[in-house]
């Protein structure tokens, strides 16, 4: 029989190791997701971020407690997955990541210039993308509300094609808020480098281009899917 620490040391390892996955095991089964959707280099964008890199460093920090030779080896685990991924965590750990690589600051930014430059990229690749989708959507959506409005609906074939809509929907709300989160991210890292004295305008300037990109991203998603919570069918 495993003993108490043994069960809560594979306990703790197997959701920190849930949360470095997290992302990639939402997108399995794809839960009525159109497939055009969740496949691509593109979609994979989204599950790939400074957070799963925190989860790396708390995974890493809870395995050094489990083989040192603290008192407590649970509640080094427990303080170790909490500093590796407290709020804000995925911010620190690229800055300080970065840092040890770079000690001259302008190359430091140059890299983060870079990083903000290809999700730029990648999400306005994205946009293009996803684009059929959204249309094909939003006209869905218009039909059905033309055939509720007539009272001459399949209401069978209309619960499957707004399952598949609603899940889409809430997939792509997903990716945003994965991009928002990795904006806030970027922009921690912009108020510490700034807090330390280093120059930040043109990171700035870079980072103001990819929140557009991101405002695009959402004026899409609202236009096609803005009818869906108006469209009731029966379950």
């Amino acid at each position: 029989m495993l003993s108490y620490f043994a069960m809560r040391t594979r306990t703790l390892f197997v959701t920190l190791v849930c949360g470095v996955l997290l992302a990639g095991c939402q997108n399995m089964g794809g839960g009525g997701v159109d497939p055009r959707l969740s496949s691509g280099d593109d979609a994979q964008f989204f599950s790939k971020s400074g957070l799963q890199a925190c989860a790396v460093g708390a995974v890493a920090g809870a395995l050094a407690c489990a083989v040192s030779n603290s008192g407590n080896k649970a509640a080094c685990m427990a303080i170790a997955a909490v500093a590796g991924c407290g709020v804000g965590a995925g911010a620190n750990y690229l800055l300080d990541s970065r840092r040890a690589k770079f000690s001259n600051n302008e190359q430091r930014i140059d890299s983060f210039i870079e990083d903000v430059k290809s999700d730029n990229q990648k999400l306005q690749t994205r946009i293009q993308n996803i684009s059929v989708v959204l249309k094909e959507n939003q006209q869905t959506l218009k039909t059905m509300q033309q055939q509720l409005a007539s009272k001459q609906i399949d209401q069978r074939k209309a619960k499957e094609q707004l399952d598949q809509i609603n899940a889409n929907k809430a997939y792509l709300e997903k990716q945003l808020a994965d991009i928002n989160a990795r904006i806030d991210g970027y922009q921690e890292i912009i108020d510490k480098e700034k807090a330390s004295g280093v120059q930040t305008r043109r990171l700035q300037s870079e980072l103001a281009q990819l929140s557009k990109t991101r405002d695009a991203m959402k004026s899409d998603l609202d236009i096609a899917y803005g009818l869906a919570p108006s469209i009731k069918v029966l379950g």
